[in-house]
């Protein structure tokens, strides 16, 4: 009681002390002291304005038609502001209150309050269609609030209008999600009515609305985008969906639909590979987190097969979790450009497709997805299976290049081809060649990263040309001499002892440290056997899905006999017995007598190693190379060949073996 007692007396002295203020700046035209800076202001603008101060008309009332077109546009603001006022009234019922809610310009658009109250302040035009700007009704909470921008509070003889003396009104803006201000909402009572806890209110009422209208227009906003991205999913030219974390269908274009004779509400919600059985699954996008980047794949519809090429990303949340994929696949046309501008590998795999939790695993991976984001040489060391390609796949597909992946097999392309497939070669340089030329690996992989593969079986003589083009960062074609500058990242890998190689003079040692920047040991299985459960794991349901059997799991024993053997082949030869144990598994499980006899004993052979056949020119070119590598001059390798040295340059020049003489 005390407290409301003291803001009544202070409202009182407040009242009696502006009134002598508003005397003095109206009928003298002086600058009182003690009054607030924005009411001296807002007088000033009335002034100004020639608002006259003793009019008992004002607060202009707009024409019926014009209250209409008004309400309608801010037909959102009144539709959610109706509840917050009527919650407002609520409050202070039967206290003597009114509460309306103005256009930015200062409009009545609704009023609220006690009947009594409604029908008194008729008196000074407070209606809906009167105008409480500041132009229109001078100093107010309404039209001072929408000149400032800001809550306000106009007491008693702050009004610059004497016919409002009596009252005192409080008032907050309320803005839209742009922070436009689109409204005016305020509560007014006789001058000893009002506390000034009153603006507060007004101001958490306002802020409310505020908040409602923002968030239906971010709703109105998450609606629009759907509807611009099913347009947009419609007007492509390419086929496009969307799968979700599981791998079930949530959209799809009318181009998918009709590239396989598809009906959308046949196809929405469900299993991908259901609806487009294909090798490699579309499922692997999500389940491998697999980038497909135009990967050219056979659909089997019905008796027919498709050929499509897919680009397809999974979709990876701030937390590194798989939330489903897109797919885009490109018609024929697409195909027909794509088998004549690329060539190689393409990068299919991430990070999360390499499984495995064992410490030297985790390192590896480590080391490699710091490598990926820089541009160094990354040499990848490791026994065959182990996964050295999923390893340079994830590595280029975790760095910021936008290019092109491109697999070389070093070991597996011809000893006469293999210049011309990584170099390129120009129009005629020999025989057979394409009229117009070819780019090499190099070229094609420009912008992004070319694996090579089997380094350690590169040619001698090709190792030197590969060193300058590292050197240089530049190719030359065969039959070329232009420089092409090319920006390629290199990741070399081999199953073979390089520095074994380099002592022994069949790969040169300023090659291998060119290569030797980054070097990343893949561990054989052997050496982490304790990821065998999690690969079978993972492993098992894909390959009984891809081989139509029903193979849910595996026996204790059986993985026990899996984790004893020593594995040569590593996660390849895995994947192999776990195809075969499907295959001839009789159960839903997986036990001792699905596994070879070979693995349960845990004795192998090796497999018998192939003899390289090669022609006498080949043996003495390899001779040849040896010999300078190991011998300090011309005269100590004819020696040792047992010829002259004129016959020595001559067969140097004949098999074009790179040689400089100190």
């Amino acid at each position: 009681m005390t407290s409301i007692t003291n803001a009544k007396t202070e409202s009182s002295l407040m009242g009696f002390k502006n009134k002598e203020a508003w005397e003095k700046f109206v009928y003298h035209g002086e600058i009182p002291q003690g009054v607030r800076k924005l009411i001296l202001e807002s007088w000033q603008r009335c002034a100004q304005m020639k608002v006259d101060p003793f009019s008992r008309e004002i607060a202009r009332i707009i024409p019926p038609k014009e209250l209409i077109v008004r309400k309608k546009r801010r037909q959102d603001l009144l539709q959610t502001a109706k509840p917050y006022i009527k919650t407002l009234y609520k409050a202070v019922e039967g206290s003597g209150f009114i509460i309306f809610l103005a256009d930015e310009e200062g409009v009545v658009l609704l009023l609220d309050g006690d009947p009594l109250e409604i029908e008194r302040f008729k008196r000074i035009n407070l209606v809906e269609g009167a105008v409480w700007s500041e132009k229109e009704a001078g100093t107010n909470a309404v039209g001072t609030a929408i000149i400032i921008g800001q809550p306000v509070q106009i007491v008693g003889c702050e009004h610059y209008c004497a016919t409002q003396h009596s009252i005192t009104c409080s008032a907050a803006p309320i803005f839209d999600g742009e922070h436009k201000m689109i409204g005016i909402l305020n509560m007014s009572a006789d001058s000893e009515k009002v506390h000034p806890h009153t603006l507060g209110m007004v101001i958490a009422a306002a802020k409310a609305i505020e908040n409602e209208i923002q968030i239906k227009k971010a709703l109105e906003d998450i609606i629009k985008a759907n509807a611009i991205m099913k347009t947009t999913l419609v007007s492509v030219p390419e086929g496009v969906m969307t799968i979700d974390e599981k791998s079930f269908i949530r959209q799809l274009n009318p181009k998918v639909a009709g590239m396989f004779g598809l009906k959308e509400e046949d196809v929405i919600g469900k299993f991908v590979d259901d609806v487009f059985k294909c090798s490699p699954p579309l499922s692997s996008v999500v389940e491998k987190a697999a980038v497909m980047d135009n990967v050219e794949v056979i659909f089997e519809n019905g008796k027919n097969t498709l050929r499509y090429t897919i680009n397809a990303r999974p979709i990876i949340n701030e937390e590194g979790k798989i939330m489903g994929a897109v797919i885009v696949v490109h018609g024929k046309e697409t195909i027909h450009r794509l088998v004549n501008e690329i060539t190689g590998a393409q990068a299919q795999f991430t990070f999360h497709a390499i499984i495995g939790r064992s410490k030297k695993l985790e390192r590896a991976k480590e080391i490699a997805r710091t490598a990926a984001l820089t541009n160094s040489t990354v040499l990848l060391l490791g026994e065959s299976g182990t996964g050295k390609e999923l390893f340079a796949q994830s590595i280029h597909n975790a760095s910021r290049r936008k290019g092109p992946f491109i697999a070389v097999n070093c070991s597996a392309i011809p000893r006469t081809l293999i210049e011309s497939e990584l170099f390129g070669y120009e129009a005629g340089s020999f025989t057979g060649a394409n009229r117009n030329g070819r780019p090499g690996k190099f070229e094609r992989a420009n912008g992004g990263t070319i694996f090579l593969d089997e380094i350690g079986d590169m040619p001698l003589d090709l190792q030197a040309v590969l060193l300058r083009v590292l050197q240089e960062r530049q190719v030359v074609r065969v039959g070329g001499f232009k420089p092409i500058p090319i920006d390629v990242r290199v990741i070399a890998a081999t199953n073979k002892d390089l520095a074994a190689k380099v002592a022994e003079g069949t790969f040169r040692e300023d090659l291998y440290f060119r290569l030797n920047v980054v070097t990343i040991n893949i561990p054989p299985l052997r050496e982490r056997k304790e990821d065998i459960p999690l690969l079978v794991e993972y492993m098992l349901p894909q390959i009984s899905k891809r081989l139509g059997k029903k193979v849910t799991g595996i026996t204790p024993r059986a993985l026990k006999c899996l984790q004893d053997y020593n594995w040569p082949g590593n996660v390849r030869e895995l994947e192999n017995i776990l195809e075969r144990g499907v295959v001839v598994a009789q159960g839903e499980i997986l036990d001792c007598g699905d596994i070879p006899e070979s693995v349960l004993t845990g004795q192998y052979t090796t497999p018998p190693q192939q003899v390289e056949l090669l022609s006498l020119a080949e043996i003495e070119r390899r001779a040849i190379i040896n010999t300078l590598n190991r011998v300090p001059s011309i005269v100590e390798a004819a020696k040792v060949l047992g010829i002259s040295r004129s016959t020595l340059y001559r067969k140097i020049d004949q098999y074009n073996i790179p040689y400089k003489e100190d």
